[in-house]
């Protein structure tokens, strides 16, 4: 069942295209960059700041050859774990070239479910093994053959901020395929222009606005559930995500970011 870290996740992914574009070259990020976010969520006239989410690139190796290890977290704060405690990891190990994917791990524990899901490719990337375990059910073993630059959670989130939206008119509609645990999801994201956005601190950033269509039967209504705003520079850090699920409203804030690549030229006030 998906739960409000993958909100997050998914909300990121929804920048994607990924089924339309593929990777072709990386000049958003490198290795050494650290991003987080708080989450709040609402139930109803009351807000509460759930948790924490990171993202962060490590340099590494995956069986003797150079990766890039991805890592992100998303925790509840201990104050609002007594309501729905989540712990939630996920690494990815990729080609820092090619950013071909070689194993992708996710660990759950959300309100007393739990979730383990590696996903492993070969090395044509055109065959992926799936194992899922969850709760005390016995593990589910699946081998899947996904459509061309269909990519995990955590890879699409960096894959997704290389690709080339210039061209994107307003109101254009893009497919997006996401492979999640064992099963492909099919959504479609909606370019809706430009905006300057304030965030929490009071620093001023242009955006690129993006709604998305999620998966309706999960925890989305099926319309265009989500909103994302992500800096109108080479980074394109997401800035501001609001997503609308069946029981109130989630919102993430930029809260830190730090080892970026480029120069911050979406920043246009800062509150110091």
């Amino acid at each position: 069942m998906t739960r409000l870290y993958l909100i997050f996740l998914l909300s990121f992914i929804s920048l994607s295209g990924l089924q339309a574009q593929c990777f072709k070259e990386n000049r958003a990020f490198r290795e050494g960059e650290f991003i987080s976010y708080e989450v709040s969520y609402n139930w109803g006239p009351i807000w509460v700041d759930a948790g924490l989410v990171t993202f962060s690139i490590d340099q590494d190796t995956y069986a003797g050859k150079p990766a890039w290890h991805l890592k992100s977290s998303g925790k509840t704060y201990k104050s609002y774990d007594f309501f729905y405690k989540v712990v939630d990891y996920y690494d990815a190990w990729i080609d820092p070239v090619t950013f071909r994917p070689y194993e992708f791990r996710r660990s759950v524990y959300e309100g007393g479910y739990t979730l383990l899901n590696t996903l492993r490719y070969d090395r044509t990337g055109k065959t992926v093994y799936s194992s899922t375990k969850t709760n005390n059910n016995p593990v589910r073993f699946d081998t899947i053959k996904p459509a061309t630059c269909v990519y995990n959670p955590l890879s699409a989130v960096y894959v997704a901020r290389t690709l080339d939206i210039s061209s994107l008119k307003h109101d254009a509609r893009i497919p997006v395929t996401v492979l999640i645990d064992d099963s492909t999801y099919s959504i479609y994201i909606k370019y809706l222009g430009k905006e300057v956005v304030e965030n929490r601190d009071g620093k001023r950033y242009r955006c690129i606005k993006f709604s998305a269509k999620m998966v309706e039967g999960t925890i989305f209504r099926g319309d265009e559930d989500v909103l994302v705003w992500v800096t109108d520079d080479d980074n394109r850090i997401p800035i501001y995500i609001e997503a609308k699920i069946l029981v109130g409203t989630v919102k993430a804030y930029l809260k830190e970011m730090r080892g970026i690549r480029n120069p911050l030229s979406s920043l246009i006030k800062d509150s110091k």
